[in-house]
């Protein structure tokens, strides 16, 4: 028979003696052996080994593996066996479960801000067998507490048909180093790895055995939790106690949150009880939490008062063990050993820990599916918690109607007061003198005064009074929080082209700044043109469009880029068009003169009439045609600068309105939103999971 198939044998017949053995950790272990043997056959020079103390069969093929592939304390295969909570667990999933076990890992990809992963990874590992090993967590309330959760682990693991074994009095004696304990089954006489996170205690009780039960062991911190953490953070801290663990770095102390199926919070004494007082009445779940408070239920009289008074999660630890020994010292006790052991209460806090029995081998472990159960409500609740709270937030945030119902109502009275500005101050100049000036009879000697007049009236007299008030009404828009600086700066589609070209120089001269201050810190002598490139720049800019880029108000500027566009367009259009009419009028009538003077010369004087008659007539003619064209290009412009008004007053009215209507509201973003929809839906899919699994 080939050496590998003998240590194949060799291993099955030596572990087969022993119970509670996971196939597929013997699997696991019989192909490690092999592969192990193929790379040992040269050296047979070592000591025999046995692979379980339990064995008395010994095998030759396993004797002669290397010492060196095996220098390590030899570990029971019972302590190797792979918890289904361990960090390494199999990754065999009933097919019952698969389903479940996949939405679960969806789950933490989905809502990974909205659970506790590792609650969830301990849900999902439970899911990997049909068994699955509960974690029990007892911790220690008060000073006493960590004595007191391992006096009641003693007095539930303990055998009264058997002596005193040896572990009962470690499990005491445990805790001196200040490291937690984990009670799993297991042969007392097994060599562990131990860690400095927590210390690993194997007993051989039928009781972790029978229900597939590992207690943790650890101690609950009290101090100010009722006044620093909310009821689900403290319920969360219970459910995922945090261990020690010490750092190497400076000799501090760290913490790892250890998760557990179902928690027993432990309180001995009066002070315990006060402990357990401090605590919110919510914690006293069946099904995932509750207490055990250990005290006497029986006076020194022996009456039943104390018993019949106490509340449900008293129990008393110290006459459980009395019982017990009571019966191990006799079997003649048995009476009152049963007496005393119903009294202590212990046996229903037994079967909390254990759980419900006599469930169908497919169904989920009553430990686990409460464990999810909890999980999934409480995803439910942070997820609609957060919405609920960044909608309020959002909410809070917005401007009230009331404030904006104000401001809509100060838009509509200065409005009105803008469009009589922009009629009253019009009209007044129109009728001022300098406007005058540009009376077609005038041309003659004031061409020159008409760009001048009319860059006046545009400067001194457009909607002069509504800008100020513009940026009167644009400050309380952004002391609201309706609008800020950029968002009120907006103009509309009547100075496009010219805020454009303002855009430019400005994206321009906050690209040439970083620039200056580099030039301005640089050793090198600095050159004046590199200090005044960007105020060329602006200069060019205003000689080509009209448009000033260095003023730049924190209100709307389409007033003042309306009446710079307006400068830079209308006022030389109508200067040039006065030159034109000018030159054509001196052109006519000096043409009307220079016929009549030719034909009066041709005539020797004889058709004097004639010719004064016809010069007359072209002087008369061009001057009546001034008159007529002129008037309408200055009623054209008129009506040009008035129209202009209106459709600005409108622009500017309907941007602070939607800014009062739209602006200063906060919104949740539509990334949240998808989140937690994407969370929502695969909770969804993890209780529909859940419920097909029954």
């Amino acid at each position: 028979m080939p050496l590998r198939a003998l240590v194949r044998k060799s291993l099955l017949e030596s572990v087969k003696a022993e119970s509670y053995v996971c196939p597929t950790c013997l699997l696991t272990a019989a192909i490690r052996s092999s592969f192990s043997t193929t790379q040992t056959t040269r050296s047979r020079r070592c000591e025999p080994r046995y692979v379980g103390q339990h064995s008395k069969a010994r095998h030759p093929e396993i004797d002669q593996i290397s010492s060196r592939q095996f220098s390590a304390p030899l570990v029971s295969k019972v302590s190797s066996l792979a918890s289904v909570t361990a960090i390494n667990a199999p990754t065999t999933v009933p097919q019952a479960y698969q389903d479940l076990h996949q939405r679960l890992v969806a789950l933490q990809e989905e809502a990974s801000t909205h659970i506790n992963l590792s609650r969830v990874q301990l849900a999902a590992r439970s899911l990997e067998s049909e068994e699955p090993v509960v974690r029990v967590a007892l911790l220690g309330l008060g000073a006493n507490g960590a004595q007191a959760a391992r006096k009641l682990a003693r007095a539930l693991l303990s055998d009264a048909l058997s002596e005193e074994q040896a572990w009962e009095q470690e499990l005491l004696a445990t805790g001196q180093d200040g490291r937690n304990l984990l009670l799993r089954y297991g042969d007392s006489e097994d060599a562990v790895r131990q860690s400095p996170l927590v210390q690993t205690l194997h007993i051989p009780s039928t009781f972790l055995k029978r229900h597939k039960v590992e207690i943790l062991v650890t101690t609950l911190s009290t101090a100010g939790s009722a006044d620093r953490l909310s009821d689900a953070e403290l319920e969360e801290a219970i459910l995922v106690p945090s261990l020690t663990t010490p750092n190497s770095a400076g000799g501090r102390v760290g913490f790892v949150r250890y998760p557990v199926h179902k928690a027993l919070v432990v309180a001995e004494g009066i002070t315990g009880v006060v402990e357990y007082g401090r605590l919110p009445r919510f914690l006293d779940k069946t099904e995932l939490i509750t207490a055990a408070l250990s005290l006497p239920l029986r006076s020194s009289t022996g009456t039943k008062s104390v018993e019949q008074t106490a509340t449900d999660n008293v129990v008393d630890v110290d006459l459980a063990m009395h019982a017990i020994e009571l019966f191990r010292a006799s079997n003649a006790n048995g009476a009152q050993f049963c007496e005393e052991w119903q009294t202590s209460r212990l046996p229903a806090l037994s079967q909390w820990i254990s759980g419900q029995q006599g469930e169908p081998a497919t169904d989920i472990h009553p430990a686990v599916r409460n464990l999810l159960n909890s999980v999934l409500l409480k995803a439910s609740a942070s997820i609609s918690h957060a919405e609920t709270s960044q909608t309020a937030l959002a909410a809070k945030a917005t401007i009230p109607d009331s404030k904006r119902a104000h401001l809509d109502a100060l838009i509509s009275h200065f409005s009105a007061q803008w469009h009589r500005d922009l009629q009253t101050n019009l009209g007044a100049a129109l009728d001022s003198r300098p406007w005058r000036r540009t009376a077609w009879w005038r041309l003659l000697w004031r061409i020159d005064d008409v760009s001048v007049s009319a860059a006046d009236l545009l400067r001194l007299n457009w909607l002069t009074e509504a800008e100020q008030t513009l940026a009167f009404i644009s400050g309380r828009l952004a002391e609201s929080g309706l609008a800020t600086a950029n968002e009120l700066r907006e103009a509309g589609p009547a100075t496009r082209y010219a805020i454009e070209g303002a855009d430019r120089l400005e994206y321009t001269f906050s690209d040439w700044q970083p620039k200056q201050t580099a030039i301005l810190a640089a050793e090198r002598p600095v050159r004046a043109a590199e200090l005044w490139q960007a105020d060329s720049l602006i200069a060019r800019l205003k000689a080509q469009s009209g448009v000033d880029a260095s003023f730049h108000p924190p209100w709307p500027r389409t007033m003042h880029l309306a009446r710079q566009q307006m400068l830079h367009t209308l006022v030389p259009a109508l200067h040039r068009r006065a030159q034109t009419l000018l030159l054509g009028t001196l052109s006519t009538s000096a043409a009307a003169s220079a016929l009549g003077a030719w034909i009066y010369v041709a005539t020797a004087g004889a058709a004097v009439q004639s010719a004064g008659a016809l010069a007359a007539l072209g002087v008369m003619w061009s001057l009546r045609r001034l008159q007529r064209v002129w008037g309408r290009e200055r009623e054209g412009f008129v009506t040009t600068v008035r129209e202009n008004g209106r459709r600005v007053l409108a622009e500017v009215e309907t941007h602070l309105r939607r800014l009062v209507r739209e602006g200063g509201r906060a919104s949740v973003g539509e990334g949240d939103v998808e989140r937690w929809r994407r969370a929502r839906d695969a909770v969804k899919r993890c209780r529909a999971a859940l419920d097909r699994a029954k």
